[in-house]
């Protein structure tokens, strides 16, 4: 575990360690956009995802990095929707043996519909807790559309939001800082 991801350089070496992001978009690309270059730029990486993980890791060419795959089906790295306790416990250790380390929590609404939003609200504050006393990152993909207007707020008011902008998808972004706001841009308009 301690050496799943990669070390090279990067153009997201601007974000701040102990974050955990929620990206408002229907499909994660941004998402994983952004976390190869977390990995790309030293982080370890760890992707929870409801998707099969060699088509994750084809689709988004991932680098190398560990993969828990969010089903019913037995594995090694295989995890029930309703074993949340387990879930964390699996993060929290992630965290705790790599240094610095990214993390996307992908499928966070197959998370919601097999258990309820308020227990997975409760796990998320302590992944968010865990993320700001350890200084990693963690990146949370999810389609805004399965939430109620009250459920989303919360979300929004806890985590730093990204709502990345339609024309930039499927390109290089960069990530700056400014008075506290974190901008997005395209690697190009630089």
């Amino acid at each position: 575990m301690g050496n799943a991801g990669g070390r090279c350089g990067s153009e997201f070496a601007s974000l701040k360690s102990g974050s955990f992001f929620l990206v408002e978009e229907r499909y994660p690309e941004f998402t994983y956009e952004m976390f190869g270059e977390h990995v790309a730029d030293g982080k370890y990486g760890l992707v929870i995802t409801r998707d099969f993980p060699p088509e994750v890791r084809r689709k988004h060419a991932l680098p190398v990095c560990q993969i828990l795959w969010v089903t019913n089906l037995v594995g090694p790295d295989n995890i029930s929707p309703t074993s949340i306790g387990l879930l964390l416990s699996r993060v929290i250790t992630f965290f705790e043996k790599n240094h610095p380390a990214v993390v996307v929590l992908d499928g966070v609404e197959h998370l919601i519909s097999q258990n309820s939003f308020d227990r997975i609200m409760q796990f998320i504050h302590q992944l968010r807790d865990m993320v700001l006393v350890s200084g990693g990152t963690v990146i949370m993909p999810l389609d805004s559309r399965i939430l109620e207007e009250k459920q989303l707020a919360l979300l929004e008011r806890n985590l730093e939001v990204i709502v990345p902008s339609p024309r930039l998808s499927g390109r290089k972004f960069v990530f700056e800082l400014e008075d506290g706001m974190l901008k997005v841009m395209n690697e190009n308009a630089r």
